[in-house]
């Protein structure tokens, strides 16, 4: 038995990428982040939003960029309170996941960390964002500090 997912197709840190819905509370426009001295490694710093500080998530850090990144115009704010700064939105999918799953990403990939795997769409294999794999990095990030 198959079953349907949902998921957000975004351009992020120069590249495509699946995000998904469940994970997800919402979209918000960009807002630049105040960074923290001294602050975790993979955090850029953090936003007021709804009332409370949110951290947003440093690309750069947790996929080893050597260059400036494209700037965000979005921001996807994930359920367990993360912000994901993002070029732009593509759309959303609803993908059947096959019963193998994905095809796992490659090993040389500097997000395979952060993936969950693979998703085929249209002619071209798009990564599909871990945020359960992502936040334990940043934790493990924390603790090696």
């Amino acid at each position: 038995m198959t079953e349907s997912r949902t998921l957000l197709h975004v351009w992020a840190a120069g590249r495509q990428l699946l995000v998904p819905v469940i994970d997800l509370r919402e979209v918000v426009t960009f807002t630049q982040a105040t960074s923290l001295p001294g602050g975790p490694r993979g955090i850029e710093g953090v936003v007021l939003h709804q009332g409370e500080f949110l951290p947003v998530l440093d690309w750069g850090a947790m996929t080893g960029a050597s260059g400036p990144l494209p700037p965000a115009s979005v921001m996807a704010v994930l359920r367990r309170r993360l912000g994901l700064p993002l070029e732009r939105l593509i759309g959303t999918l609803e993908v059947e996941v096959p019963e193998a799953g994905w095809r796992e990403a490659p090993e040389g990939d500097p997000w395979h960390p952060i993936l969950a795997g693979l998703c085929k769409v249209g002619e071209q294999e798009v990564p599909l964002l871990d945020p359960d794999r992502l936040l334990a990095l940043l934790h493990r990030l924390r603790k090696d500090r």
